[in-house]
């Protein structure tokens, strides 16, 4: 085989985006509304990537870790201490960036409903007809049960996925694809044997690496990294609404709760995730501990991938057990309770009015 064949090139590039692809194309882009957010939060992580590039690049620069590559031992203390300066700092600016993001989201939903609340009441004023209010009352029950955590977490966290994905599979891809190597004769023969050059090392491209060369080829599994990141980022997403709703809530309501109650305190809800993701702030910094904690640990488990000769044997399943288990925390964690009291309230104050009206009109 030549270098990459098409059927793995569009296998692994199905195997990368299809959990992505598949809430994009059925749930997102029917509405604009949730395709702007997605597209809004593709640009939340590319200022992420920036920022852990950057602080990298600095790390870098100071300890040297990419040129540390001692015989007495110290090698290894390196490579620890360049795992931890590439995943810590990241995760801990990803995590940021995405509460922001949440942040300005709910600052730019608080503006939406206040202008859909005013709009209400000037057609209200204006129509002493109720069949002709509630006809102009539709466009914005359709918008208002749009605008619920849910979808809105679900959107947000797919445009995220979808670009980290194409980070973490796409440069693999391109490397692959346009970098050649050398072959003489039918590589299945004796008589066959690789001439050099290709990929960045000139040791036979990327299609086979060190750490997963007897397994599979680093295409497949680039694409199981990118697939298993994706769906993190998806809960991810949901996790940091979920937690930032809460912590909001609390603020408004006058409530103390998180940093106010002392860093301690806080320190020690967020790591209370084990016993349970309540409806309260307590409830969210657990929330969000959990995504910086399994965020880390997804992370980490990766780094036999890179160390280790066949690694993917580790780090393939140890990164599909933290899938398993932040689903099942976010699952068992924020069930019944996910969307906060007013959305479910209003949700099934409209649904139960369009079941009213069915015979007059229809509310997409």
């Amino acid at each position: 085989t030549i270098m990459t064949a098409p059927s793995l090139t569009i296998g692994t590039a199905l195997l990368a985006f299809s959990p992505t692809l598949t809430l994009f194309f059925l749930i997102i882009l029917p509405k604009p509304q949730l395709t702007i957010l997605s597209v809004v939060a593709a640009f939340a992580y590319l200022l992420s990537a920036f920022g852990s590039s950057l602080i990298w690049l600095i790390l870098n620069a100071i300890f040297q870790f990419s040129t540390n590559n001692n015989d007495d031992g110290s090698n290894s203390i390196s490579s620890i201490g360049a795992l931890l300066a590439l995943t810590v700092p990241s995760v801990l600016i990803q995590c940021i960036v995405r509460m922001q993001f949440v942040k300005l989201y709910f600052g730019v939903e608080d503006v939406i409903r206040k202008s859909v609340a005013k709009h209400e009441a000037e057609t209200t004023q204006a129509n002493n007809n109720n069949s002709s209010t509630q006809e102009e009352h539709a466009e914005t029950n359709a918008l208002q049960l749009q605008l619920n955590d849910l979808s809105c977490s679900l959107a947000s966290g797919t445009g995220y996925a979808l670009l980290h994905t194409l980070f973490l599979f796409g440069t693999l891809l391109a490397s692959e694809s346009h970098e050649g190597s050398n072959y003489y004769g039918n590589l299945n023969t004796a008589s066959g044997y690789y001439g050099g050059g290709g990929g960045s090392t000139g040791h036979g491209g990327t299609l086979y690496q060190y750490s997963c060369g007897g397994v599979m080829p680093s295409l497949t599994n680039g694409a199981l990294v990118g697939m298993m990141f994706s769906i993190l980022d998806v809960f991810w997403m949901m996790l940091t609404f979920f937690g930032m709703r809460r912590r909001l809530r609390s603020r408004r309501g006058g409530v103390a709760g998180g940093c106010g109650g002392g860093m301690l305190s806080f320190l020690r809800e967020m790591t209370s995730f084990w016993k349970g993701i309540d409806d309260s702030t307590q409830g969210g910094n657990a929330a969000l501990g959990l995504v910086i904690v399994s965020h880390l640990l997804a992370s980490l488990v990766l780094a036999p991938n890179g160390t280790m000769e066949d690694g993917c044997k580790i780090a393939l399943p140890s990164l599909a057990g933290v899938v398993v288990l932040v689903a099942v925390l976010f699952f068992r964690g924020v069930k019944g309770h996910f969307l906060p009291m007013d959305q479910r309230a209003r949700i099934e104050e409209l649904r139960l009015g369009e079941g009213g009206m069915m015979g007059s009109h229809h509310v997409e």
